[in-house]
């Protein structure tokens, strides 16, 4: 539990919102709860008797939070957000922070004049496997990047407000901002039309940097199996991130060797050799403290509003691509 009398609520119970429910009550500062699915909100009552209900965010933003969780989806964050920061509520909003970059520009101006906290739930960036690779990369440990890879891709979770470029891969944008610290320079998409003329099922996003480093970002809920990866090559060694494996897997190092004889390149291959990190930290939980902390103590988080700026640009960049692409199609 946090040694804290902040009162924090929770807009949203569904998929992703339970688990954030759980987390803010086993920390002891759940004390309100949201959703206007009735079901929801009578089973999570019960769940989390020391939670008021309302099934109407208007009531609980009127309530005495001093903060709130939105858990909604996303064509509804950008509504949701001015309105908690209107009722002098500092706001944790699931990704994306909205889906474009005036309103989100807007929505931190909002913040600032009020003096509130505004963060963005990029999960990963709280990952003790995702800190130890970028504590390895700035120790050196990877040489120079050459280049960063992710793949995000299942069987399901389709959507019918946005496609799979804003449901899966905010994270992986995240993730490579944060391990290369700059915004690129070019930035290029395409996508796969397959059950919904209007909605791409798949997506490939590059980026180029100025550093010359390239990155990609292939996500796609029309895949056989789960497949969430981050590869990240150096000229001295590459390591893999897979959140879907063992602990043990998740993070690993693999020290492969390129030799030239002659005109003829000669590899020798390396086992992959798992990296240390805190197997004992729940990511989700690492993310809530942290949003507490900037409360009460002013430490800024990985992903304050604007990180989460810099990713919903890259988004809006590739969504123009996608757009542009498909109409030139047509």
């Amino acid at each position: 539990m946090i040694n804290t009398k902040l009162k924090v609520g929770l807009i949203g119970l569904g998929y992703w919102g339970k688990n954030i429910a759980r987390n803010l009550s086993e920390l002891g500062i759940l004390s309100a709860i949201c959703d206007n699915n009735l079901n929801f909100l009578t089973h999570y009552k019960e769940v989390y008797k020391e939670a008021r209900g309302y099934n109407n965010e208007n009531d609980l933003l009127n309530s005495n939070i001093d903060a709130v969780f939105i858990a909604t989806p996303a064509t509804t964050h950008e509504s949701l957000v001015r309105l908690a920061l209107n009722k002098g509520k500092h706001v944790f909003v699931e990704k994306p922070l909205c889906l474009n970059v005036s309103e989100g520009e807007a929505l931190r101006g909002l913040a600032n004049s009020k003096s509130l906290k505004l963060m963005v739930g990029h999960l990963l960036l709280y990952h003790p496997a995702f800190i130890s690779l970028k504590k390895l990369l700035i120790s050196g440990g990877l040489g120079n990047i050459r280049y960063i890879y992710s793949n995000r891709l299942s069987l399901g979770k389709l959507r019918k407000e946005e496609n799979a470029l804003w449901s899966f891969a905010p994270h992986d944008i995240s993730m490579i901002l944060s391990l290369i610290d700059e915004y690129p320079i070019n930035i290029e998409a395409s996508g796969g039309y397959y059950l919904n003329k209007d909605i791409a099922d798949t997506t490939m996003t590059q980026m180029t940097f100025s550093n010359g480093i390239q990155a990609h970002v292939f996500v796609s809920w029309l895949h056989p199996f789960k497949d969430q990866k981050l590869v990240v090559v150096g000229d001295k060694a590459m390591a893999t991130f897979i959140d879907i494996e063992e602990k043990e897997k998740k993070l690993l190092i693999y020290n492969h060797d390129v030799s030239w004889q002659g005109d003829i390149p000669k590899i020798e291959m390396a086992e992959g050799i798992p990296i240390k990190y805190d197997m004992t930290k729940e990511p989700l939980r690492e993310e809530c403290k942290s949003f507490i902390r900037w409360i009460i103590e002013e430490v800024k988080p990985p992903s304050d509003v604007s990180e989460g700026l810099r990713v919903l640009k890259v988004l809006e960049a590739a969504d123009k691509e996608l757009k542009r692409k498909k109409s030139y199609d047509k």
